[in-house]
């Protein structure tokens, strides 16, 4: 970001062009003149009637403001063809350029005709929904389906009419969380309930989308969705055995699927496996027994090691560990436990802090002023737990400096978690005292002092003692 700012010398209309100009060489593997001249690749683009641009990292304009984005998109939406809006669109989402599918939405008209408008209309809704625009995604998808309706492909205008239907439940899921965050709970349900009926309702549509391939998977996620919408609300508000049974009819929706492949089944069983997760731990709930608590967060873990690194796995792999040890009396047992859970809250903690300060060591700025009571209420948790993740965090990157498997991290972190021990807190002759009474491993307790002293002295230079 800062060599395309550097090379323009902050001016906007050189940004503008610099963005333009490499949405234009990987859109169309070319660059208008007229661009490149006053944009931040001028003296590295090669020109004949058109130029080519020799560029390493297109990423670089991903983390520029959101208006020269927009202008800069813009401006290629002014060089191309109406017939190359999806293929733009679907490069401004593989970029994760979200003001850029928001400039497209507001520069191209919705009454463009004929089969041209129609494809225009589905991809701009396609795009609208991955970015959770969901009531601009609505327009576009009920403009598609009138369209195709009109041409008379039943197929398409059906499964665009099942998409807006999905793109409607999910802003009510929205909205409901919203309700759900001011107390009132009463309308929470009743979009709640609404959002449920939708899904339900465009499991019909995706039947009637004949020849549309992803159609049958679409079908299949809504039917579990209508089921999962209702069972997370009843879980979210205490009422346990009817989440268990809505989530038992949503993970079973996998039993009568046939005839998916590959990312559609991935997609299906993912689902899946999540609410077979939950339900496992309403399971847990129901009947106090710790070792169902840990195989849920045993499929929690797993769906989290698969790339499924979100709020809902992250804390339902928290919850689950911690039922579990709250019932566990064996020491291997707890220090087992203790392993997975200290895994969980580091996932856990890893994608709040991302999304909320950007990286980790902004969070430490904030960490460092002491104010851990503070900042535990802004993240959701208490300080024990909070500390417990830095800690992690530290004890991760001296294992790794240290050449040892993070299994061994995990184990000294497990034992420091479950006896309350803290090296924020203690010394490590403290710490030490503590752990022999239930390491007896001579060996392993002198390692674990020797990380010890290096974990203490990396958190004092952190914290600034």
């Amino acid at each position: 970001m800062s060599n395309i700012l550097d090379s323009c010398h902050w001016d906007h209309e050189c940004i503008t062009n610099s963005i333009a100009s490499v949405l234009m060489q990987l859109l169309k593997g070319f660059v208008p003149k007229e661009l490149v001249s006053n944009s931040a690749f001028r003296g590295s683009a090669s020109c004949n009637d058109k130029c080519t641009l020799s560029i390493g990292d297109y990423s670089i304009i991903k983390d520029l403001d959101d208006a020269s984005i927009k202008d800069g998109v813009v401006k290629v939406i002014r060089s191309i063809d109406l017939g190359d809006i999806p293929d733009l669109l679907q490069l401004l989402v593989n970029m994760d350029l979200e003001p850029g599918i928001i400039a497209v939405d507001e520069n191209v008209s919705i009454n463009i005709r004929g089969e041209l408008g129609a494809r225009v209309n589905e991809a701009l809704g396609i795009a609208l929904y991955s970015i959770a625009a969901y009531d601009n995604a609505i327009t576009r998808l009920s403009a598609a389906a009138a369209i195709y309706e009109g041409l008379g492909n039943v197929g398409k205008a059906r499964f665009m009419e099942a998409m807006s239907k999905i793109a409607r439940a999910e802003e009510l899921r929205v909205k409901a969380s919203r309700l759900h965050e001011e107390g009132n709970h009463d309308a929470e349900r009743s979009m709640i309930e609404d959002a449920s009926k939708l899904y339900a309702s465009s499991v019909v549509s995706f039947r009637e989308a004949v020849g549309i391939e992803e159609a049958r998977a679409n079908e299949v996620l809504s039917m579990m969705d209508s089921s999962e919408v209702l069972a997370n609300y009843y879980f979210t508000h205490g009422d346990i055995a009817r989440a268990m049974q809505y989530y038992d009819a949503c993970r079973s929706a996998l039993n009568n699927v046939q005839g998916l492949s590959g990312d559609y089944w991935s997609a299906v069983k993912i689902k899946g496996d999540l609410c077979s997760a939950f339900y496992l731990l309403c399971k847990a709930i129901e009947e106090g027994n710790w070792r169902t608590y840990e195989e849920a967060g045993d499929k929690f873990l797993e769906l989290i090691n698969e790339g499924l690194i979100d709020e809902l796995t992250t804390e339902g792999a928290v919850m689950s560990y911690r039922g579990a040890i709250d019932g566990v009396e064996e020491v291997d047992d707890a220090v087992r436990i203790y392993s997975k859970y200290v895994k969980a809250v580091s996932r856990y903690f890893d994608n709040i802090v991302r999304d909320r300060y950007g990286s980790f060591d902004a969070f430490m700025e904030e960490f460092r002023k002491g104010d851990y009571e503070g900042l535990a209420h802004v993240l959701n948790t208490d300080v024990s737990t909070l500390k417990l993740y830095v800690v992690g965090k530290i004890i991760m990157d001296v294992i790794r400096e240290e050449g040892l498997s993070e299994d061994t991290a995990l184990e000294v972190l497990a034992y420091l978690a479950g006896l309350g021990l803290n090296p924020l807190d203690m010394g490590v002759d403290e710490m030490i005292e503590e752990l022999r009474g239930f390491i007896v491993d001579d060996n392993f307790l002198n390692r674990v002092r020797d990380l010890l002293v290096r974990i203490k002295d990396r958190l004092d230079n952190i914290v600034g003692r």
